[in-house]
């Protein structure tokens, strides 16, 4: 049986810049009712033995490659592997094949965040040449991303390679650093896994396969008539999709946080909405055409901010 478990993709601890140790960073988790976390410091993986005998919240292990030019994220890889320093990765390309070959996910941390002097190399200046290595991009970066206009821009470039057919899969990451100063603590990432108990193998599976769906509070999410959702291929036609819209680790993390769904956005190429209609519509039916992806966002008014992206999916790709 396969669920949506809330995640937090992007984590630091003392290990590099954080303020968390290991134990402190996963009593965090377990407290914002996390079901899974990625251990991400910058340039080093010496946090990784620390995780391996908690149990309270599962952790995927990775890294966040940080240098003057971008910051690369990678999940579940064997080992470090040394072709970079601060200054640079000597060749992206060649990094993020080997990132690859040796099991590991591949994602782009905050790419249109400003860099230097706010965060150093933050912004993503790489060259990639074959995107189709690239599992995922942080489309929303830090606790409040309606509030972080690098996201704007973050969601638009997810589209624009989704137009050239690739496949890449969106995320959240608080980029989290430590507990103060911290806002909008239910956002995160779902991710569809399979089984009663999540696994660190589950995650990187979800991963891969695109069934991410991107939230500053509730579970927002739906499924075809046969069961496929975010990541998945459809085939043309007409589907009807069931529409999931779940506040229950919301109200638990944030109870006095007020949101109000609007309505809700089908996108398809170009980033064009092709379809909106009210939140309190739970299923749509609509002719999805072949060579299309299409994504549903989730809109409304977050405590005193109105007309705001509040959750969107992963993509269906039809085909």
């Amino acid at each position: 049986m396969k669920k949506w478990y809330p995640c937090e993709l992007h984590c630091h601890t003392l290990h590099s810049d954080g303020s968390f140790t290991v134990g402190e960073l996963i009593s965090a988790a377990k407290e914002r009712k996390l079901a899974g976390i990625c251990l991400t410091d910058h340039n080093t993986v010496s946090g990784w033995e620390e995780t391996d005998n908690q149990s309270d919240v599962t952790v995927l292990k990775g890294i966040e490659y940080t240098t003057y030019h971008g910051h690369m994220l990678s999940l579940g890889m064997n080992q470090l592997i040394n072709n970079y320093n601060c200054f640079g990765i000597k060749d992206i390309n060649y990094t993020i094949a080997q990132i690859r070959k040796d099991g590991g996910l591949v994602g782009i941390a905050h790419p249109f965040q400003l860099g230097t002097p706010i965060c150093t190399g933050g912004h993503w200046d790489y060259k990639i040449a074959r995107w189709e290595y690239v599992n995922y991009i942080e489309i929303f970066s830090e606790g409040c991303p309606y509030l972080n206009t690098a996201n704007k821009k973050a969601r638009e470039f997810w589209h624009s390679l989704l137009d050239m057919s690739y496949r890449i899969a969106p995320s959240m990451g608080r980029d989290w650093h430590r507990t103060a100063g911290n806002v909008n603590l239910a956002a995160c990432t779902y991710l569809y896994c399979e089984g009663e108990e999540l696994t660190a193998g589950g995650m990187k599976e979800a991963i891969e396969k695109g069934h991410t769906a991107i939230t500053t509070g509730p579970l927002f999410t739906f499924f075809t008539e046969e069961g496929c959702t975010a990541g998945d291929e459809i085939y043309p036609g007409f589907h009807t999709l069931s529409i999931i819209i779940d506040t229950e680790r919301q109200k638990e993390t944030v109870p006095d946080q007020h949101f109000d769904f609007k309505t809700i956005r089908l996108v398809s190429n170009g980033g064009k909405t092709v379809k909106e209609f009210p939140a309190t519509e739970k299923e749509l039916t609509f002719i999805f055409e072949k060579g299309q992806w299409y994504s549903l966002e989730l809109w409304g008014d977050i405590d005193e901010r109105t007309d705001t992206l509040l959750a969107f999916t992963g993509a269906v790709y039809v085909s």
